[in-house]
């Protein structure tokens, strides 16, 4: 029934039928994206460099976040933090970074109405015949906002989806900028997204699976970020989930945790509940572990022994058997109080391995020379708790749309 009322439609209007296809895909993917629940994917980024005249990428760093679509906005977080804040995702990571590929972009160029479309024709990719549309957005009618740095300017935009001719949901989404202004360092920008059918709760919905952001300074440096999307589930800003037994008529309730401000300078004596990988260490991982001892201050007690801490790895970067790693603290539990706090590493004991040695400097950064693959549960160190909020990160090139 449905295949004849699309024949006796295309007959009764007499219009194209690719200009029709474009039709049904575009109100189906208003009808898969205005119906998409509010949900949060694992990102996991890998950055990568090629110089002018190299022939290959090299790894730069690994980032994982938490992404949310929430209400149509796109939320970022670091794992653990239990909150998503309201900004771009280039204030809390810094580089060569860029959003949109998890909605924002499939919005702007389905659901809009500014790009023009033309039909290229079906493509075969993995079994499936996909209908390929080219669209184009000029500058003067386009929203796609390219920074370098705090330079910001407004460049069009022209790519290519595929759609399948059954579903008539996009598989494949590119957006490549053009009419770059002249004030930015950029000199080339193209993202690729690949959609598939995943599980959030208890019904299958069409989201992002990876992208491929590449984009190009004016001296032909290449930075490339793959993202690949992961532990989709649905977001409730608002719910939360207690395992614990309920109350009884007449208990009294517990009371909240205490607020403890941690002095400037206070040295925690921590040990690692769980390992550090280091090849790589993905930027955003998580980092937990528990105080060995009491921390002291001007003879008094501020933090208990068996304290749990939480952080993250900072930064991470390689090059040949030297290791730079940056890690801090943010958290800190022990009954009855909790503590928000920036702690960095301050000691490292010696690692009990021939050929390796590992030191920290005096801004808290992990120098490690010789080939570590981790640093491993149990792992001892010194942090210090710093008053002073953590310096800014540059900003080199992220896009947003």
């Amino acid at each position: 029934m449905v295949l004849l009322g699309w024949l006796a439609l295309q007959t009764a209007t007499g219009l194209d039928p690719d200009v029709l296809r474009l039709a049904r895909i575009k109100t189906r993917m208003e009808e898969v994206l205005r119906g998409m629940p509010n949900y949060t994917c694992t990102q996991t980024i890998e950055r990568s460099r090629r110089r002018a005249r190299s022939r290959r990428f090299e790894l730069v760093d690994t980032i994982r976040l938490e992404v949310a679509l929430f209400q149509g906005r796109e939320l970022f977080a670091w794992p653990g933090a239990g909150k998503f804040e309201d900004r771009e995702i280039g204030e809390l990571v810094g580089g060569t970074i860029g959003n949109g590929n998890f909605a924002g972009h499939a919005r702007a160029v389905l659901l809009g109405s500014t790009p023009t479309f033309t039909y290229e024709g079906v493509v075969q990719e993995g079994g499936r015949a996909l209908h390929r549309y080219r669209y184009h957005v000029p500058r003067y009618r386009s929203g796609y906002t390219l920074r370098d740095g705090r330079t910001q300017g407004i460049a069009g935009y022209r790519g290519s989806f595929d759609a399948d001719g059954q579903t008539f949901e996009v598989a494949r989404l590119e957006v490549i900028a053009e009419d770059i202004p002249g004030t930015l360092a950029i000199a080339a920008a193209r993202d690729e997204m690949r959609y598939e059918r995943m599980r959030i709760g208890e019904a299958d919905f069409l989201l992002p699976r990876s992208s491929v952001l590449t984009l190009t300074d004016i001296e032909g440096t290449e930075n490339q970020n793959r993202v690949r999307f992961s532990s989709c589930r649905q977001y409730s800003g608002e719910s939360t989930i207690s395992f614990a037994d309920a109350p009884q008529e007449g208990d009294t309730p517990p009371a909240p945790p205490v607020d403890v401000e941690l002095p400037d300078g206070l040295v925690l004596d921590v040990e690692l509940t769980t390992a550090i990988p280091l090849n790589p260490a993905p930027i955003g991982l998580p980092v937990e572990g528990r105080t060995r001892g009491n921390a002291r201050w001007q003879g008094k007690t501020m933090v208990p022994r068996d304290a749990s801490v939480q952080g993250r790895v900072r930064l991470w970067r390689q090059s040949g058997k030297i290791t730079l790693l940056s890690l801090e603290l943010v958290n800190l539990e022990f009954p009855g109080a909790h503590a928000r706090l920036r702690a960095v590493p301050d000691q490292l004991p010696l690692i009990p391995r021939a050929g390796i040695s590992a030191r920290v400097d005096s801004q808290g950064m992990i120098l490690i020379s010789g080939m570590l693959n981790e640093l491993t549960k149990g792992t001892r160190m010194l942090w210090r708790v710093e008053a002073r909020p953590p310096s800014a990160t540059s900003d080199t090139g992220r896009q947003s749309k």
